[in-house]
């Protein structure tokens, strides 16, 4: 399922009639100051259970950044949000976004 020394992690479910249950890539990349994984998009099938599909993901990625010992810079707003309710992904999420100043 996993290994560590390959720099592009893909994910895919699809049921039992071929439709995607869920999908999701991440890349080992190059920074300045950092080797990261990158996580794009998470893909969720609407007609599927969202929260437990989006949990059960969530437990690979944390394995993937303690396997790794790499942090886990997550672009899908869906996947931040997590990142955000679950202060355990605090550990190990790279380049987390300013808390926003309630006034404008």
């Amino acid at each position: 399922m996993f290994n560590v020394d390959d720099p592009h992690q893909f994910f895919r479910e699809d049921d039992d009639n071929g439709e995607m249950v869920y999908s999701w890539t991440m890349d080992k990349i190059e920074r300045k100051d950092a080797t990261v994984w990158v996580m794009n998009h998470l893909f969720i099938n609407p007609q599927k259970d969202s929260k437990k599909i989006l949990h059960d993901q969530m437990k690979i990625v944390m394995f993937i950044a303690q396997k790794s010992h790499l942090p886990v810079w997550p672009l899908d707003p869906l996947v931040i949000n997590y990142f955000n309710e679950h202060p355990d992904f605090e550990s190990i999420w790279y380049h987390k976004p300013s808390p926003k100043n309630g006034s404008l």
